[in-house]
């Protein structure tokens, strides 16, 4: 299954762990190796969510001006709202920081709540195995295996 950027963030958020597995297993790889930033070979709660929450943002903001506009947003999401991106413009200027998106994202817990359903073992990390066997999961139940 492979995910383009509408199915990977519908609703405002991405699907860690699922939206970066494609028909090339390379490219997950890749993407778990961005995100593990020191190197030690696992990935902890705070890379995860410093890595998504650029990733995310960079993609949505697809005129790279460092802001998203509420158009950018439906672009990518059509049925992202008015009263969604409100959410996000905390300051009510029409545009989103960096600094909106991670204060509501973090608020949401979108990333934590992914990240603890792949760490399998609940040590605190998640391991390429362990978001490969995510991955796996979530493609199973996507395909009405389950």
């Amino acid at each position: 299954m492979k995910y383009t950027h509408k199915h990977a963030l519908m609703g405002g958020m991405v699907v860690l762990f699922c939206q970066c597995q494609s028909v090339e297993r390379q490219a997950d790889r890749a993407q778990f190796h961005a995100a593990d930033a020191n190197r030690d070979g696992k990935m902890s709660l705070e890379e995860a969510r410093n890595f998504e929450h650029s990733r995310v943002f960079k993609l949505v903001d697809y005129d790279q001006n460092g802001v998203i506009s509420l158009q950018e947003a439906k672009d990518i999401a059509p049925e992202f709202t008015r009263a969604k991106f409100d959410a996000y413009d905390r300051n009510r200027d029409g545009k989103v920081t960096y600094a909106e998106y991670v204060k509501e994202q973090t608020a949401k817990g979108y990333v934590k709540q992914r990240f603890e359903a792949a760490d399998a073992d609940g040590d605190g990390f998640v391991t390429l195995k362990e978001a490969d066997a995510r991955v796996r999961f979530l493609q199973a139940y996507a395909g009405g295996e389950m």
